[in-house]
C-alpha cells in the first residue's frame, strides 16, 4: 500500500470518524475515547487534535507526516525494521484519531513503545491466562507481549491494542502486526488490514446509528 493509497483510505476514514461523532455523543455515555490520550499523552501535538474533536471542532483527524528522522530513530531506539506498508502511513499522517473506536488512537511514531513499558499488567493477565489451555503454547505471542511494540494508543472502553512482534516475520520479510483484543491474539494481514477494517467497523456503526 503506497502513500496515494493511504490518502484514499485515511480521507474516507477521517469523513466517517468526524461523521460518527455527534452520534456517539448523543448516545450515553459518550465513550469518543480521547481523554484518555489526553490524559497519557497531554504534550503531544495529537492532544490538541483529540480535544478539538471531543469539542467538536476537528477537521481532521490525522498529524502532519512523520520525517525520515523520526521513524529512523525510533526504529534505532526499538532495534526493530518498521514495516513498510506502517512506514507509508506515517509518511502521509504521524498518527490517527478514530473517536469512538475501541482501538481509538494511532500513536505518533515517536511515542511508540514496547507493552510492557505501560502496559505490564495487560501483559502478564494475557501470559497468565495461557495457564487454563491445554495445547502447547510456548510460541504463542501471549507469552512475549512485554516486548511487544505498541502502535496504538490507550484503548477505549476495552483492552485492545495493535502491536508489532518482532519474533515474527511476514511471508514479505517484514515484522508482523498483532491485533491484541480480549478474546486473545490475533496476527493479521499487514498494517493496512487492520485500518481497513477500521474503516468498515466506523461505516458499519455509523448505519446502525442512522437507521435508529
Amino acid at each position: 500500500m503506497n502513500e496515494q493509497d493511504w490518502h484514499r483510505l485515511l480521507t474516507d476514514l477521517n469523513q466517517a470518524c468526524l461523521t460518527s461523532i455527534p452520534y456517539i455523543v448523543a448516545n450515553p455515555p459518550p465513550e469518543l475515547g480521547m481523554q484518555q490520550f489526553v490524559d497519557r499523552h497531554a504534550n503531544s501535538a495529537m492532544a490538541q487534535v483529540a480535544i478539538s474533536a471531543m469539542a467538536g471542532h476537528a477537521t481532521w483527524l490525522g498529524m502532519p507526516p512523520a520525517t525520515q528522522v523520526q521513524i529512523t530513530s525510533a526504529e534505532q531506539r526499538l532495534g526493530v525494521t518498521l514495516p513498510s506498508t506502517y512506514t507509508a502511513f506515517l509518511r502521509v499522517s504521524n498518527g490517527f484519531l478514530m473517536p469512538g473506536q475501541s482501538t481509538s488512537s494511532i500513536l505518533p511514531v515517536e511515542l511508540i513503545a514496547h507493552l510492557g513499558d505501560d502496559h505490564a499488567d495487560v501483559a502478564r493477565f494475557y501470559r497468565e491466562t495461557l495457564d487454563t489451555w491445554p495445547a502447547e503454547v510456548d510460541d504463542y505471542v501471549q507469552n512475549r507481549l512485554e516486548g511487544t511494540i505498541q502502535l496504538s494508543g490507550p484503548p477505549n472502553h476495552r483492552p485492545e491494542f495493535v502491536l508489532l512482534d518482532p519474533q515474527e516475520k511476514s511471508s514479505k520479510g517484514e515484522v508482523e502486526v498483532v491485533k491484541l483484543v480480549h478474546e486473545g491474539a490475533e496476527y493479521i494481514d499487514g498494517f493496512e488490514q487492520f485500518m481497513e477494517l477500521q474503516l468498515f467497523s466506523v461505516n458499519y456503526g455509523l448505519r446502525l446509528y442512522q437507521e435508529k
